[in-house]
């Protein structure tokens, strides 16, 4: 059996329907695609962002910016002859901690141009502080200060801490100065704030005030009060004090001279008449304390003793002791001690004090009640006879008592004073 050979010409037919009825179908549901089969980057639809003003509660509209004071910027106006001076802050508030401070200064000078040395007549300080969050803070400082009627210089500068006085060997402001090329007075616009100018050489007007105490010390106040320029005083006092004081106008400055010092001042200054002088005690002074002494005598049966106490704050005390009968006797107490004196007892004997301590007149020496009815110095006579009894020695016995209790008054005056010597 003869078989006839395959045919390929159906297989490929069927084939190529099936590959044409695919791409019928491709290309009718072309149209129905919202995008090209490779997108584009300027066909992407972009989702809207909902309005901040017109959704956003009030709690959470954006706070205003600020400013740290390094970054802050400025602009500012000059008028040094006049004194007045104004900055505003561009780019602010500052931020809440900070601030930046800035000052106003006027001094005299010795020359319309640069020239020292310079004196602070007036300043004027104020600051930019930081603000919180939602807060409006101060934009604009206005400054004002005086300005001398003669020569002068006038400077605005960043920070507070002003030169007085301005010296050959001071700092000097640089940069800080408003309206610098440089430096943090770069950062504000304007004209240059510093200014040298004005007539006239400034003046002093020097006045010395002069105060003695009660212990020898003088206090000199030296008074620049009304000149536009400092003073300077040339003080020489005793023991070869020297001393110059500068006192910057309207000022005042005090000087203190020790006793040594004080007994013979000169005091100059341009433009003051000279003041010579020295210490002198014011009328308000106390006498310092001197402590009374203690002066008393007593009548033993020998003797007749006198006992002198000086206190601590005494001054040294010396006195005559002189018997009705016999040598007187001096005797001399220092401050702290305590002195003695002694006479032999007798009848009719008196002794009279006199010199630092004064008596007043006599001082009788009284027999004790006690002493031995016969023998000793006091009871008997001076002739050695029998010692008087009976009724005339009970009468002198009780003029004896009286005695004794008039003894008990009896005076010792200190140094132009009397005294009362105790029995």
């Amino acid at each position: 059996m003869i078989r006839p050979q395959l045919s390929l010409r159906r297989p490929l037919a069927v084939t190529a329907a099936a590959l044409a009825g695919l791409a019928t179908v491709l290309a009718c549901t072309a149209p129905a695609s919202a995008s090209p089969a490779s997108p584009s980057p300027t066909a992407t639809t972009a989702v809207p962002t909902p309005s901040a003003t017109a959704t956003t509660p009030p709690s959470e509209q954006p706070t205003p910016s600020c400013v740290a004071a390094a970054d802050a910027r400025y602009t500012h106006t000059f008028d040094g002859p006049a004194g007045r001076a104004s900055i505003t802050l561009t780019n602010g508030p500052l931020c809440r901690g900070e601030e930046q401070e800035l000052a106003l200064v006027s001094y005299v000078t010795p020359s319309a141009k640069f020239a020292v040395p310079q004196y602070v007549l007036d300043k004027s300080i104020k600051k930019f502080t930081g603000v919180a969050p939602g807060e409006l803070g101060v934009a604009t400082l206005d400054f004002a200060v005086e300005v001398p009627n003669c020569y002068t210089q006038v400077d605005f500068v960043f920070g507070s801490k002003l030169i007085d006085p301005l010296t050959d060997t001071s700092d000097r402001y640089g940069d800080r100065k408003v309206g610098s090329p440089s430096g943090i007075g770069a950062r504000s616009t304007g004209p240059r704030a510093w200014f040298n100018g004005g007539s006239g050489t400034c003046s002093a007007a020097p006045e010395v005030i002069v105060e003695s105490d009660c212990d020898g010390n003088v206090e000199l106040t030296l008074v620049n009060r009304s000149g536009n320029a400092a003073a300077t005083f040339t003080i020489t006092g005793s023991g070869g004090f020297t001393e110059k004081v500068t006192v910057p106008l309207r000022k005042i400055e005090k000087q203190k001279l020790s006793a040594g010092e004080a007994q013979e001042i000169t005091v100059t200054a341009a433009g003051m008449k000279d003041f010579t002088g020295g210490w002198q005690k014011p009328e308000d002074c106390q006498q310092p304390g001197v402590g009374t002494p203690d002066a008393s005598y007593e009548s033993s049966c020998d003797k007749m003793i006198f006992r002198i106490s000086n206190p601590e704050d005494g001054t040294p005390l010396t006195s005559v002791f002189t018997p009705n009968k016999g040598e007187p006797k001096k005797l001399t107490v220092e401050p702290g001690r305590t002195g003695t004196v002694s006479f032999p007892a007798r009848k009719g004997l008196t002794v009279t004090v006199t010199g630092d301590l004064d008596s007043g007149g006599p001082l009788k020496w009284e027999q004790p009640k006690d002493c031995p009815s016969t023998g000793g110095g006091g009871g008997g006579d001076q002739d050695g006879g029998l010692p008087v009894t009976g009724a005339a020695a009970g009468a002198i016995a009780a003029g004896a008592a009286t005695l004794l209790a008039a003894g008990a008054v009896l005076f010792v005056v200190a140094r132009r004073r009397r005294i009362r010597f105790t029995v």
